[in-house]
C-alpha cells in the first residue's frame, strides 16, 4: 500500500474523531436521576430504588420525639407529612441552589437553607426561592417501628 504524508495524516485524524465521538455525545446529553415522591404507605406513582432496598434511617420513636431524622451521612432527612401525620416525606437535604444542608423548622414545617435562606416544603417543593430546583425525594416507609427509605 502505498500511503503519502496527506493519506497518513487523513487516516491519523479519522481516528482521532472517531474517539472523541462518544464521549461528546455523552457530554452533550442532560442526565437527571428521577426523583420518587415518599409515603408510609406507597401508591402506584411511587416508585422504589432502582435495586428496591430499603434502609433503616432512625427509629418512630426518635422520629417523634425529634420531628425529623437525618440519615449518618447526610444525605436523607425524614419527617412526618404535615397533610396527613400517617405518612412520611422523605429528600436529600442538600439544598438545590449551593450545596448547603438544609434544616427542618418544625414550626413552620418547611426545611429551611442556612446559607441564602431558601425554602422548601416538607416534600421538597420550593417554598421561596433562590433556589429553582426541589429538593430530591425517596420512597419511605415505617416497618417494625424503624422508618426505612429507599434511595
Amino acid at each position: 500500500m502505498n500511503l503519502n504524508r496527506r493519506k497518513l495524516l487523513s487516516w491519523f485524524g479519522l481516528g482521532w474523531l472517531a474517539t472523541l465521538l462518544p464521549s461528546s455525545l455523552v457530554g452533550c446529553s442532560e442526565a437527571t436521576p428521577p426523583t420518587t415522591a415518599s409515603t408510609a404507605s406507597a401508591p402506584e406513582s411511587v416508585a422504589a430504588a432502582p435495586n428496591g432496598t430499603f434502609k433503616a434511617i432512625g427509629t418512630v420513636a426518635q422520629l417523634e420525639k425529634d420531628g425529623n431524622l437525618l440519615s449518618s451521612d447526610k444525605k436523607i432527612a425524614v419527617v412526618r407529612d404535615p397533610q396527613d401525620a400517617t405518612k412520611l416525606l422523605a429528600v436529600n437535604p442538600t439544598c438545590t441552589h449551593k450545596g448547603c444542608t438544609v434544616k427542618w423548622e418544625k414550626a413552620n414545617k418547611e426545611f429551611v437553607c442556612p446559607c441564602h435562606d431558601a425554602k422548601f416544603a416538607a416534600d421538597g417543593a420550593v417554598r421561596r426561592g433562590p433556589a429553582e430546583k426541589p429538593l430530591q425525594r425517596y420512597a419511605s416507609k415505617i416497618e417494625n417501628g424503624q422508618v426505612l427509605v429507599s434511595a
